[in-house]
């Protein structure tokens, strides 16, 4: 079996469920907003690193660094726009 042969959604879905534990460790409900948004910013800069590095395949090279760059903006802006609709002015944990 080689990395190509991996289901990558499965892949990516597992390492992110694997993350969230860690990385929001501690977190309640009575947590300020910015610190849900910076363990949020946290987990997308992790997340586009190992996207970035499972899209090289087999050998890992120099593309790696653009591809890191753009995996993590793109998963900043994904955790940015989700996290706003949890921590907005309506959003689900205001009304906690």
């Amino acid at each position: 079996m080689k990395i190509s042969d991996i289901n990558m959604p499965e892949l990516i879905e597992a390492l992110s469920q694997a993350l969230v534990p860690v990385i929001f460790k501690g977190m309640e409900a009575e947590t300020p907003p910015h610190v849900w948004r910076e363990r949020a910013q946290l987990n997308a800069d992790v997340m586009g690193r190992f996207i970035a590095v499972i899209h090289c395949g087999e050998e890992v090279g120099p593309e790696v660094v653009e591809l890191t760059e753009i995996f993590t903006k793109q998963m900043r802006e994904s955790y940015a726009e989700s996290f706003g609709t949890l921590l907005g002015p309506r959003g689900k944990f205001s009304t906690v």
